[in-house]
């Protein structure tokens, strides 16, 4: 009977109801964290079997910012729930944290920076996962993302990368344009050279890799060369493959067509000995 009279007032203890209390609102916890990954993961998965159309990339970008985010919000509602039940003044908590988090700001200053251009990022659609960037002259796939941080993959070596989202300034989101500017010799005539690179465009636009290619003609007068330019079309992540094929291409066609590449050379104009020494008797004859 005793025992039973013990056990009768355990069970209803103040403290035996903060403990009852304080697990189910951690299971509660447990349980909506374990529903809310389940969602998140078949959405990751469902946004990774779709094509990069731009409101797929979108939603899946900003999939896993909130996944972050509700992960931290989640944390500290049951964090500050169990203590609020176990008898500690949450709001004077708040309060203190308040005045310590402004003394802790200035040494989260970085933090708060990635998190606020994080946010950026998404708003504006500036890049998503799945696009080529540039950082730093290191081009690459952005494999993750989330609001501190973005991860890049790189297109030339593999390595992966990871950018603090506070230097958007230095990051350049890449195209599917790349241009070519090949020099062709004075020498040449320029209505031959025009209708062979406009037959080598069109070969280089058959080519494994390539979406388009057009030929844009002359680009520029240099010292010892005229560049003609032709424009491909491709895949950002393709472009290392494309930028020593293309140049192959038209490395044999130019060779089959007897057309040479030239390389810079310096022009030496030369005068008869009787202009050389006029100079020289002309000072003589003024007493110079």
């Amino acid at each position: 009977m005793d025992c039973f009279i013990s056990i009768s007032d355990i069970v209803e203890s103040a403290a035996f109801a903060r403990v009852c209390k304080s697990a189910a609102f951690i299971a509660g916890a447990v349980i909506v964290w374990f529903v809310f990954k389940k969602i998140y993961l078949k959405t990751a998965a469902r946004h990774q079997k779709v094509d990069n159309v731009e409101g797929e990339e979108v939603q899946s970008s900003l999939t896993s910012a909130v996944f972050g985010g509700v992960k931290i919000a989640l944390f500290i509602f049951t964090v500050l729930s169990v203590l609020e039940v176990n008898g500690v003044n949450v709001t004077s908590l708040i309060t203190g944290l308040g005045i310590a988090g402004a003394v802790a700001g200035l040494a989260l200053q970085d933090f708060i920076k990635d998190t606020i251009m994080g946010l950026r990022i998404v708003a504006d659609k500036f890049y998503f996962v799945g696009d080529v960037i540039e950082y730093n002259g290191i081009e690459g796939i952005v494999i993750e993302f989330n609001l501190r941080s973005t991860r890049i993959r790189s297109i030339d070596t593999h390595d992966e990368v990871t950018i603090s989202n506070r230097n958007i300034d230095a990051i350049k989101k890449r195209s599917h344009l790349y241009d070519i500017d090949v020099p062709i010799s004075y020498d040449e005539d320029f209505r031959r050279v025009n209708a062979i690179m406009y037959s080598i465009s069109k070969d280089i636009g058959n080519a494994d890799g390539i979406e388009s290619c057009q030929y844009k003609g002359t680009q520029a007068f240099d010292s010892s060369n005229v560049k003609y330019r032709i424009r491909i079309f491709c895949m950002p992540e393709d472009r290392p493959e494309l930028r020593r094929m293309c140049p192959r291409i038209i490395q044999r066609r130019l060779d089959a067509e007897g057309i040479r590449i030239p390389f810079d050379q310096l022009d030496v104009h030369t005068y008869p000995a009787e202009k050389a020494e006029l100079p020289e008797r002309e000072a003589a004859e003024n007493g110079v």
